[in-house]
């Protein structure tokens, strides 16, 4: 449900949402999840534009809420998020902006006593933002951003078996194109370089190249093509590593035959990669571990994830429209062990998922 106020330059916009899930073979723990999403952007007087977004989550099951390179699968304990941004963009001459920005993110799982997918963490940053005109429809584009994590650990995290003293501030140069070529491409190419710092302990550090790329080509009026290439470090929660690597491509098809029927179609393939070796020993020589690290020890762990999608869709009005998507997922991780039950993959799987969709509104 969203609400949009528009006025001169300026808008206000509101979005509410609400989800109920609900398995036939597990009890979720809860099945209800909302959020509120609220954007505001308006222009001043000396040609400014002052942004101020909102999102909160309670989720349940969203782990990419929590984790956006997707190192957890599933999630089962309910948890908040809320993201703050702030933003301000000036001219400075008749071709180039300055910006500044300001984020600050939250995470709370709610239920202490209970083994999580994850740790409680808070996260504020800022930056810079220079913006250099190349054309009326695109520009030349640099970010500075400066992220501080800190993990707000429970008693329950120590059955995650991951170093907890993962504090972290993390630098981000980026630079490249965005906007439009003629009326046919568009999207945006960046690249960068980035590093991760952790104080409170000896494991490794991120230190290395990043890349944002989302490009698109509408030959014609109702048929598009995307191709998404990514990569980037996210904070672990995995046995002693610090961080893992996610780096991804996406090519998506996307065309609207008639009035009523559209189709997408589309193919993602992702690589998380970690740089330390899995240890038995997480919190120390002779202290608690799980079977698992103990017969893994020495392995070092790579996923990879391919995806496979598509959805066909009827408009039967210009309110109401049928909707059937279909998603084959295989994940292929490295880590294996052997014990007296067999061979065990824990983050190895396949999954196809069918779901159909009545959609409604005006």
């Amino acid at each position: 449900l969203g609400f949009e106020f528009p006025f001169q330059e300026s808008y206000v916009r509101l979005d509410l949402g609400y989800q109920y899930k609900d398995y036939q073979d597990f009890d979720l723990n809860s099945n209800n999840s909302y959020n509120v999403d609220f954007k505001r952007n308006f222009s001043v007087a000396n040609g400014g534009k002052f942004t101020f977004n909102n999102h909160f989550l309670r989720g349940v099951q969203e782990v990419l809420e929590f984790d956006p390179g997707y190192e957890r699968v599933f999630g089962n304990v309910p948890f908040r998020r809320n993201q703050v941004e702030l933003g301000y963009e000036m001219p400075v001459t008749q071709l180039d902006t300055l910006g500044l920005f300001g984020t600050f993110n939250t995470v709370r799982f709610t239920e202490d006593n209970e083994a999580r997918p994850f740790y409680n963490y808070d996260q504020v940053g800022g930056g810079l933002k220079w913006k250099r005109s190349l054309s009326p429809a695109s520009a030349w584009v640099s970010t500075l951003e400066y992220v501080a994590s800190d993990p707000k650990e429970k008693p329950a995290d120590l059955y995650l078996y991951t170093n907890l003293n993962k504090k972290y501030s993390q630098w981000t140069l980026m630079t490249g194109w965005e906007g439009a070529h003629k009326e046919s491409f568009s999207g945006f190419a960046k690249v960068g370089y980035s590093t991760m710092s952790f104080k409170d302990n000896d494991f490794s550090e991120f230190d290395g190249l990043v890349a944002d790329v989302g490009l698109g080509w509408q030959p014609v009026e109702a048929f598009k093509v995307d191709l998404l290439l990514g990569r980037k470090a996210y904070q672990s929660a995995y046995n002693v590593n610090n961080y893992y690597t996610a780096t991804s491509g996406r090519f998506q098809l996307q065309q609207q035959v008639s009035r009523y029927f559209f189709w997408t179609a589309g193919y993602l393939y992702q690589e998380n990669a970690y740089p330390e070796a899995v240890r038995a020993d997480v919190f120390g020589t002779g202290l608690p571990t799980t079977m698992e690290f103990f017969l893994t020890q020495g392995q070092d762990r790579k996923d990879k994830i391919s995806r496979l999608y598509g959805e066909l869709g009827f408009h039967l009005t210009k309110q109401f429209s049928l909707r059937a998507n279909y998603q084959y997922e295989d994940r292929n991780s490295n880590i294996r062990y052997y014990d007296v039950l067999g061979v065990h993959r824990p983050y190895t799987y396949k999954e196809n998922r069918i779901v159909l969709q009545a959609m409604l509104g005006w």
